[in-house]
């Protein structure tokens, strides 16, 4: 039991916490490609492979938010993570991995630097990366207000459950730094506020479930 606690808060407050600070040192070279992302093509990759697990991860904390409550709101903040945790890692790994290696092998002259950019700014401009980043942002945006609803009926602290609206806002930007950071570490924040009670909230839904 106190393992599965253990693992559950490492999950659900670990992974914000260690994006938060990621995100610290995930640049926007979008507007100069040549003279800011070839420089560190090396760490454009390693960044967006780490991402690539802890993305999922992310998917998992947002799940463990309603973990223990039943009810179709709840639910429906689970499913939303799930499509949140597929299709934001998609888009990440297209965007992020794939332009990093276009960018690393014109910095090691296996490609074309003119034709490398042109490669990346189309990979970065590509409509179905597009589409599939979106799709990930909007279950990012489902999974919070139904957990935070799901959460409130539940007997959850008022003002966390209010605040769920900033890390919702604030992922329509982009998760490079600032963006980034702010949007894991009001995720981080709130979890952390509400966690102390979520045995409780549990048991409080099983009580409601029995009467």
């Amino acid at each position: 039991m106190q393992f599965s606690l253990t693992l559950r808060r490492v999950v659900l407050l670990g992974t914000p916490l260690v994006l938060t600070i990621l995100m610290l040192f995930h640049p926007s070279p979008y507007y100069n490609v040549a003279g800011e992302l070839m420089p560190i093509a090396a760490w454009w990759i390693a960044l967006h492979t780490i991402l690539f697990l802890l993305v999922p991860l992310m998917g998992v904390a947002l799940w463990l938010l309603t973990a223990g409550l039943e009810g179709v709101v709840a639910t429906l903040s689970r499913l939303a993570a799930v499509v949140f945790a597929l299709f934001y890692d998609a888009g990440d790994a297209i965007a992020g991995m794939s332009t990093g290696i276009l960018a690393l092998s014109a910095q090691v002259g296996v490609l074309g630097e003119r034709a490398a950019v042109a490669s990346i700014e189309n990979l970065w401009a590509d409509p179905f990366k597009t589409l599939l980043f979106d799709i990930g942002r909007y279950a990012w945006i489902v999974a919070l207000a139904m957990a935070a609803v799901a959460l409130w009926r539940a007997g959850a602290p008022r003002l966390p459950l209010m605040l769920m609206a900033l890390p919702a806002y604030l992922v329509t930007f982009d998760h490079a730094f600032p963006f980034g950071s702010l949007t894991f570490g009001s995720f981080f924040v709130i979890a952390a506020w509400i966690e102390p009670a979520s045995g409780r909230l549990t048991l409080a839904g099983q009580h409601r479930r029995v009467s």
